[in-house]
């Protein structure tokens, strides 16, 4: 049964292992830390070092590709090693910067890396055909179907 975290820097705790539930569409980046705190992103963006594992969900509309990533820790300090933090992490300059992201290349590498798993999704949009006044109950109904 997973647990549910307090902490801002993983979701949940799930088989006793901190796990970091991300989600991006189309070729998104994510963020290691949210916030519009300067002085907290220059402070860890020199501490950073990858802590937790990441399940990634990347929606890719109207394609069927890999898209459920499960990155564990090793794979993330493999590639933290090779590139190194300057080559790893990325943060805007200025006012309300929003946070830490993952650079798009290491991104692509770590959902790339050997110890990575992945699995296709098929994100095709249907028609389900609601019509209005009660579109709960056709939703209902829609998946009471499947």
């Amino acid at each position: 049964v997973p647990q549910k975290a307090n902490n801002r820097s993983y979701d949940i705790i799930l088989c006793g292992h901190e796990l970091s539930i991300k989600t991006i569409t189309n070729h998104g980046t994510i963020k290691v830390l949210w916030t519009v705190d300067t002085k907290q992103v220059r402070q860890e963006l020199r501490q950073y070092k990858p802590q937790h594992d990441i399940l990634l969900i990347n929606i890719c509309w109207d394609k069927h590709k890999d898209s459920v990533f499960y990155i564990p820790l090793s794979a993330q300090h493999s590639i933290w090693n090779h590139l190194g933090s300057v080559n790893y992490l990325y943060s805007a300059t200025g006012t309300n910067n929003r946070g830490i992201t993952i650079k798009s290349k290491a991104l692509n590498m770590l959902k790339h890396h050997p110890d990575t798993l992945s699995f296709p999704v098929d994100w095709t949009v249907k028609d389900v055909g609601f019509k209005a006044p009660e579109p709960w109950k056709e939703w209902e109904n829609y998946w009471q179907l499947r």
